[in-house]
C-alpha cells in the first residue's frame, strides 16, 4: 500500500470522537485534572453507546514535508441495534473521488480514476480505532493518554470558541503518533489533527453532524453504506 493510500486509511481513525471538556489547568492541580480528564474519555465512550448513527461533511488538509493537499466529501457510520456489523464509510469528491468503507472485517478503498479498489483486512489495523470505539471493542481510556490542547501543535488556527485535548497512544501504532481534538461547546467535534511518525499532518474539520438520522428499519439505506458499485474491469487488489 503507497503512503498516499495510507494517509487516505488513516483518515478512518478517529471520526466521532466526542467530549465535554472541562479540566483545571493550575500546575498545583495536575493530579485532579488528569483525573478528570480520564473521567471526560470514559462519558465519551458512554456518549458513543447512545449513537447508532452520523452523518457529517468533512474537509481535509494535508501536509507532507512543503507539499499540501486539500480535499472534501462526506462521512458515514452506522452500527446496528442487534446483529450485524457496524460500518463507516467515506465519500470523497475532492482531490480525487474515493470512497473508503470499513465494515469492521475489510477495508475497501476504490478510486474510480484508477480502476482499481484495494482490499485489506480491517482485523488489527491502526486504522480501526473509530470503528472499535463505536462497537465498544475498546474505550479512550485504554488506547490514549489525554492532556489539555497544544497550542503549538495545529496546522492551521483554531476556530475560536473551541477547546482541545491531545491523545496520544498507549500502545504505538505505524500510522498515528499524537492527535488533537477540538470541542464546541455541544460536545461535538469539529476539528481533528493527527501527526504520524514522519511528521506529516492531516487536519479534518466537521460540519452539518447529524445523529441517529439512519433508521435501522431502512435496510435499503443501510446496505447502501456497507456496499461499493464498481464496473465489470475494476482491478481488484487484495493485500
Amino acid at each position: 500500500m503507497s503512503k498516499s493510500t495510507k494517509a487516505v486509511c488513516a483518515l478512518a481513525a478517529l471520526l466521532a470522537l466526542l467530549v465535554w471538556p472541562l479540566w483545571a489547568t493550575a500546575t498545583t492541580q495536575a493530579e485532579p485534572g488528569q483525573k478528570e480528564l480520564e473521567a471526560l474519555l470514559v462519558k465519551v465512550g458512554r456518549n458513543y453507546a447512545k449513537t447508532q448513527s452520523l452523518e457529517c461533511n468533512f474537509r481535509q488538509k494535508s501536509r507532507t514535508g512543503g507539499r499540501v493537499r486539500e480535499g472534501r466529501g462526506k462521512a458515514f457510520f452506522f452500527r446496528p441495534t442487534s446483529t450485524g456489523d457496524s460500518v463507516i464509510r467515506w465519500e470523497y469528491a475532492l482531490p480525487v473521488v474515493q470512497t473508503i468503507v470499513n465494515d469492521g472485517r475489510e477495508i475497501r478503498i476504490y478510486t474510480p480514476v484508477d480502476r482499481q479498489m484495494l482490499v485489506s483486512p480491517a482485523a488489527g489495523a491502526d486504522t480501526d480505532m473509530a470503528y472499535a470505539l463505536f462497537t465498544g471493542k475498546s474505550t479512550l481510556t485504554a488506547t490514549f493518554t489525554v492532556a489539555p490542547g497544544d497550542p503549538d501543535f495545529q496546522l492551521d488556527p483554531a476556530p475560536a470558541g473551541l477547546q482541545a485535548l491531545v491523545l496520544v497512544p498507549k500502545n504505538p501504532q505505524s500510522q498515528l503518533k499524537r492527535a488533537q481534538i477540538w470541542l464546541n461547546r455541544e460536545a461535538r467535534i469539529e476539528r481533528i489533527l493527527m501527526e504520524d511518525h514522519f511528521e506529516a499532518l492531516t487536519e479534518l474539520s466537521f460540519d452539518g453532524m447529524r445523529f441517529d438520522s439512519i433508521r435501522p428499519s431502512d435496510t435499503a439505506r443501510i446496505a447502501e453504506l456497507r456496499s461499493i458499485t464498481t464496473p465489470a474491469d475494476t482491478q481488484i487488489i487484495r493485500q
